[in-house]
């Protein structure tokens, strides 16, 4: 009985319309006609701000149409918030209602320009309409129909159809390039089977690493083409008799090879052609060139990152889950394997969606005090070790260091090998134990943990060898310093705790299940990637073909996780999104270059480098710099304004002044957002006023 009595009153609201408006088209007429001398060009124009800000579509109309020409009388019998009023009539087509409406807007010459504020005026009349969508596409598409007729604009001249033509044609060649890159893009369905499985976070880990690999080649390239292969047309050492043991300490034959920094001579390279090469220019410019090239990239990657993560807010009001159920589905799979791979990487990416959303319970005052004395005194536990760790390697430095054996030798990297993984698997539960409410945070606070670990032990070394850098060819001594540092790195942290990880999950599968399967350490696996990058940049220098080395090294590392992850590993327990840990892990890679650049630096100014090289009988690196490569006086104005310019001072300034224009583009950033939802209330609001507009009237038309 009630469904009925809403249908006859819908019954009698749509019969009162159609017949106001056959009441009305004789009316409309007579106004035309009446009106048809009338000058609309003193209609006024309203700027696009002020049109977003107009909440009363009445009002807004009443500024379009004047009120001594009767129009917004005559368009409020078409527009039918009167139409409640008339008697009933028979219905008239969608057509002649449509055109009704289009001839009364015609009347704007303002209206009917074609210009974008016109164009906006006519989308938004469109909106106010309460016909139904069929009237409206009717009426928008005449309109459109008679804006394009009256429009004076010219036509597209040749040259510039020409030049669009070939603007498009490049953004489209453009397009399918980068959609190629993309297919040919080394280890793709890798690295997409472990995000589908595991999580955008583990897959974070394999991204950064494939981007270090690739970032590694193009530095070798450069060093292997313009330094090591020139020095070894000049020059070739033939070892007498090679031992095992040379290519883990990186001593015996090696010293005396184009491995390390003292064979390189400090004069000219005869090449073909009759030709001459300067070694000490090129094993400068080179170098300077693949640091600059180094640190460019990674400024660039930051910069990307972080303003796409933390300043640009389009991600952050798209609405994730309606667009990844209904599409996120690649309808182009044709294949079981790869439907099954896209179904499971949109249930972990939902998964992270919602864990991110989840809130947790708010604790007792007790409680938090507990958890906060809890994480200070973590803190300072590991405070104590990090600086226990550089007490305890300069000892070993001390003692072993000065000693040529090569038992001696290999003590010291064993030491800090082994320290680097315990301490991080340590600093690792040590940051579970502070029970962090968020996964993220949790991250976050082991990689500085960690990465302040690896910092120390790094500044450490160098710091022992610059103060016995009048020993002999300190440089090559510190290069196989790092040779071994990063060969017992991949034989501990890789094979070994492979092998561990592979007999666990064989326990777990065949004897016990308490035990349990290993779980991924993003953390720890990723600082040991940024541990091994910062070591590379160091010894390069000293050591030019170490690129290579360390290529071959995270080749090996990527298929060794990769295969320890899929058959060893189970997914996290709790899904995250890691939208935000690549910049954290990219920031922390530049501040090691940046801290390298420093090192090094300090190395070409304040160090001496006579003994051996391609420096050698120099006093200091900076001095053939200035005298050969620059060819420079010491009193000339360009000299003095370098000198001012390497100031600590003007350094200090230009990281202040950048720290504070990034936390300005930041508060900038957080500002509009909370602006955007400020704008997004409103609009919610304004909707539902209307929506208790309408019901108004609706309910007093009923009782009528």
């Amino acid at each position: 009985m009630i469904h009925f009595t809403h249908l006859s009153q819908w019954i009698k609201f749509i019969s009162d319309t159609y017949l106001n408006i056959i009441t009305n088209i004789n009316i409309f007429k007579e106004d035309l006609s009446k009106d048809s001398d009338v000058n609309n060009d003193n209609i006024p124009m309203m700027d696009i701000t002020e049109l977003h800000n107009t909440l009363d579509t009445q009002d807004y109309m009443q500024q379009i149409w004047p009120d001594e020409n009767n129009i917004l009388k005559d368009l409020d019998s078409v527009i039918p918030y009167a139409t409640c009023h008339t008697r009933r009539s028979t219905q008239i087509s969608f057509q002649n209602h449509a055109e009704t409406i289009v001839s009364r807007l015609q009347c704007s010459k303002r209206l009917m320009q074609d210009d974008l504020t016109a164009e906006q005026l006519r989308m938004d009349i469109l909106k106010s309409m309460p016909q139904c969508l069929t009237v409206r596409r009717l009426v928008k598409s005449k309109l459109h129909t008679t804006v394009q007729q009256r429009s004076k604009k010219k036509s597209i001249s040749y040259w510039k159809r020409l030049k669009y033509k070939i603007s498009f044609s490049f953004r489209k060649v453009h397009m399918i390039i980068q959609d190629i890159g993309q297919t040919m893009e080394i280890w793709y369905h890798i690295i997409k089977s472990i995000e589908g499985q595991f999580g955008s976070g583990v897959a974070v880990y394999f991204k950064f690493l494939r981007w270090l690999i690739l970032l590694n080649i193009i530095f070798a390239l450069m060093s292997i083409i313009f330094i090591v292969l020139p020095q070894s047309l000049d020059q070739v050492y033939l070892p007498s008799s090679i031992n095992v043991l040379d290519f883990v300490t990186g001593s015996g034959f090696f010293e005396n090879t184009i491995m390390y920094y003292g064979f390189y001579n400090n004069g000219t390279v005869e090449k073909m052609l009759n030709s001459t090469y300067n070694m000490p220019s090129a094993y400068f410019i080179t170098l300077l060139c693949a640091y600059i090239f180094t640190f460019i990239v990674l400024s660039v990657k930051v910069v990307l990152s972080y303003r796409k993560r933390y300043i640009e807010i389009r991600e952050k009001v798209q609405y994730f889950y309606c667009n990844k159920v209904f599409c996120g589905w690649d309808f182009a799979i044709s294949s079981t394997k790869a439907a099954t791979l896209q179904s499971i990487s949109i249930y972990r990416e939902l998964q992270e969606l919602l864990a991110e959303t989840e809130k947790h319970s708010r604790q007792s005052c007790l409680i938090t005090f507990c958890v906060m004395f809890v994480r200070i005194i973590i803190s300072i536990i590991t405070f104590f070790m990090i600086c226990g760790t550089s007490a305890i390697l300069w000892v070993l430095l001390s003692t072993h260091e000065m000693d040529k054996s090569k038992t001696s030798v290999m003590i010291v990297p064993v030491v800090i090998t082994i320290i680097m993984n315990i301490f991080s698997i340590i600093i690792s539960f040590l940051a579970k134990v502070e029970k962090y409410n968020s996964k993220r945070t949790e991250l976050y606070v082991t990689v500085i943990r960690i990465h302040a670990l690896a910092a120390v032990v790094i500044s450490t070394l160098l710091a022992f060898w610059l103060i016995h850098s009048t020993d002999g060819c300190w440089q090559t001594e510190l290069g196989k310093e790092i040779y071994r540092l990063i060969f017992l790195d991949f034989i501990i942290s890789i094979f070994i705790l492979y092998v561990i990880e592979a007999v666990r999950s064989i326990i777990y599968v065949t004897v016990w299940k308490g035990v349990g399967r290993t779980k991924f350490d993003i953390a720890r696996s990723t600082l040991n990637l940024i541990y091994n990058q910062m070591l590379f940049w160091l010894g390069c220098y000293f050591s030019p073909l170490l690129s290579l080395i360390i290529i071959v090294k995270m080749i090996l590392t990527f298929y060794a996780k990769k295969h320890s992850l899929l058959n060893y590993c189970e997914p996290p327990s709790r899904p995250w999104r890691a939208a935000q840990t690549q910049t954290l892990f990219l920031a922390l890679s530049f501040i090691g270059i940046i801290s390298v650049l420093i090192m090094i630096g300090y190395i070409i100014t304040n160090i001496r480098s006579d003994e051996c090289g391609p420096f050698k009988g120099h006093n200091y690196t900076w001095e053939y710099v200035v005298d050969g490569v620059l060819e420079l006086k010491r009193d000339s104005a360009f000299w003095l304004l370098i000198s001012e310019l390497a100031r600590p001072s003007i350094g200090a300034a230009i990281l202040i002044a950048m720290s504070v224009g990034v936390y300005w583009l930041r508060a900038k950033a957080q500002a509009n957002k909370e602006m955007l939802t400020i704008l997004q209330d409103m609009l919610f609001l304004h909707a539902r006023d209307k929506q208790f507009l309408f019901a108004k009237i609706t309910n007093a038309e009923d009782k009528k």
